[in-house]
């Protein structure tokens, strides 16, 4: 009686799940299920934990986190990450007073990433005081010239507490509080400034706060009047037909005709280097010097001498390649007042300084380069563009343990460069992305925004005092770096073929492109664009 109530039970209960299952109790042929997953987020259950240690000892952080396929960890100090600290723990065997911080992991799989909560490590000595910590960095300042400046940190510890601030690595003379203030800026007081704060336990050193001081010119321009007295010495060393061709009237149309390519692909405006004779090459460099840095003059011979190279060094034609075929040319009439371009174009270098525009603009400007680094010719060692591909570099290294700074898609080529119909400068206004643009500047680290400083300022540096000075302080505003997204596509190296960055900001848009070489084919060489967004052709293109 028992067995046939308990088989009973067990028939009633079968038939029960099976139905609340939505099943049937008979059997089927099509016994075929399908089952869809999708990745999960990691999340973190157990957190890191703030630590006391004496220095000396050791101090270990741990995270315990879930989620689908393989997790990554990338732990960080300070918001910066840690090298070779990727997995679920992170050990300090060795701890000293620079070890305080806040410490972090980002936890990443296929499907996203979070970030712990931060903790602390508190260093002591073995009379139990404190290691100064920081709990408030000083902050990043752009101001007009002659306005003032302060910076202050806050910060805890044992005992008294004495502060000395540096000025790019260098003692500050008297700046000894937890403040430190410029009454009236100038020029000369930009650049990065930190606060050591110590005690009898220890010593520790703050972020560094960059100073951008904006320097006002006025409405007359001194340098369109010495590029005018330059340009009107050059003219008188011309034949009227050569005065005919180099002179041109304005208008975008003929400003556009500009090219990576070589000048036996893409006609070039003006008058080739080849066609002028000697004393009026040595007029033209007269003006470029004039018009330029001297980074930016002997930016352009370098870039002279590469294209020798490529005919000198690796057998390239001397027809299609080489100095001779760069050109110079005005569009619009050299003018200390009026509007005018000064274009200096070639295979891999255009630079098109606008004077007397609604801004102070030498874009769009174009660097390519190859051979892509250093080389001696006629006894002279070039290496045209190594401040802009070091700089490059040396963010590139960075920007890879910022998983939001990576781009979807590859880029062969330069979105913005000369790939309008024909191999010129495209129409206007351009179309500049508002989504995919990368990882917002304030999500880096103190010392990483200043390498995304670095290659804005190895663009910028190429132009006279002057120009550089209004760029800079408009692409370096706090306004400005608060709007500007940096980006990477690749491995983050300048090595190799295919890989890719972008600056893109409210005004500067810069473009590094590692491609394949062409003459040199066994190597790479490089195409990058500077753009004014609104500055282009000094502000003719877009007004």
């Amino acid at each position: 009686m028992f067995a046939r109530t308990l088989a009973w039970l067990c028939s009633v209960l079968m038939l029960s799940l099976v139905a609340a299952c939505g099943g049937s109790s008979s059997s089927s042929t099509d016994d075929t299920s399908t089952t869809t997953t999708s990745g999960t987020a990691p999340s973190i259950t157990t957190q890191p934990a703030s630590l006391t240690v004496v220095a000396g000892g050791s101090a270990t952080f741990s995270v315990v986190a879930s989620g689908s396929g393989t997790l990554s960890y990338q732990w960080r100090k300070g918001g910066a990450a840690i090298s070779g600290a990727t997995v679920a723990s992170y050990t300090i065997a060795v701890t000293s007073a620079d070890d305080a911080a806040s410490y972090d992991v980002v936890v990443t799989n296929s499907a996203g990433s979070v970030t712990s909560s931060a903790a602390t490590l508190t260093v002591t000595t073995t009379d139990g005081s404190t290691v100064p910590t920081i709990s408030s960095q000083p902050a990043s300042l752009s101001v007009a010239a002659g306005a003032s400046a302060s910076f202050s940190v806050t910060a805890t510890g044992s005992g008294t507490l004495a502060y000395q601030w540096f000025k790019d690595g260098t003692a500050i003379s008297g700046a000894t509080a937890a403040s430190y203030s410029v009454s009236s800026t100038t020029s000369s007081d930009a650049g990065s400034y930190t606060v050591t704060v110590s005690n009898s336990a220890g010593s520790v050193t703050s972020s560094a706060a960059v100073l951008t001081v904006t320097v006002t010119t006025s409405s007359s321009s001194a340098l369109a009047a010495d590029a005018t007295t330059a340009a009107q010495a050059f003219i008188a060393t011309l034949s009227s037909s050569q005065q005919s061709s180099v002179q041109l009237s304005w208008n975008l149309t003929t400003a556009r005709q500009w090219s990576n390519l070589p000048a036996s692909m893409v006609s070039r405006n003006g008058l080739a280097w080849k066609s002028l004779s000697t004393a009026q090459q040595t007029a033209a460099r007269a003006l470029i010097a004039t018009a330029l840095s001297s980074t930016g003059n002997m930016l352009h011979q370098g870039m002279q001498a590469a294209d020798d190279a490529l005919v000198s060094l690796y057998g390239a034609s001397s027809s299609t390649y080489g100095s001779g075929n760069y050109y110079i040319a005005f569009v619009g009439t050299p003018s200390a007042t009026g509007y005018w371009l000064l274009q200096l174009t070639g295979h891999h270098l255009t630079y098109n300084i606008a004077f007397n525009g609604t801004v102070k603009s030498p874009t769009p400007l174009f660097l390519g380069v190859e051979p892509k680094g250093s080389f001696t010719l006629n006894g002279t060692t070039w290496d045209p563009m190594l401040a802009q591909r070091t700089a490059v570099s040396e963010l590139g290294a960075v920007l890879t343990s910022y998983s939001g700074a990576l781009l979807s898609g590859t880029y062969s080529d330069l979105l913005f460069g000369a790939n309008g119909s024909g191999g010129i400068d495209g129409t206007y206004p351009k179309s500049y992305p508002t989504t995919n643009r990368g990882l917002a500047y304030s999500s880096l680290s103190a010392a990483d925004q200043a390498k995304v400083q670095a290659v804005i300022t190895a663009y910028v540096n190429t132009q006279a005092t002057e120009y550089a000075d209004d760029l800079l302080g408009a692409y370096l505003s706090s306004t400005a770096l608060a709007q500007t997204y940096v980006a990477y596509s690749g491995t983050g190296t300048v090595t190799s073929n295919g890989n890719y960055f972008r600056i893109d900001g409210p005004r500067v848009w810069i473009e590094f492109s590692v491609q394949r070489g062409v003459i040199v084919s066994s190597d790479i060489h490089f195409h990058t664009i500077w753009r004014d967004k609104t500055g282009d052709y000094g502000g003719k293109c877009c007004s």
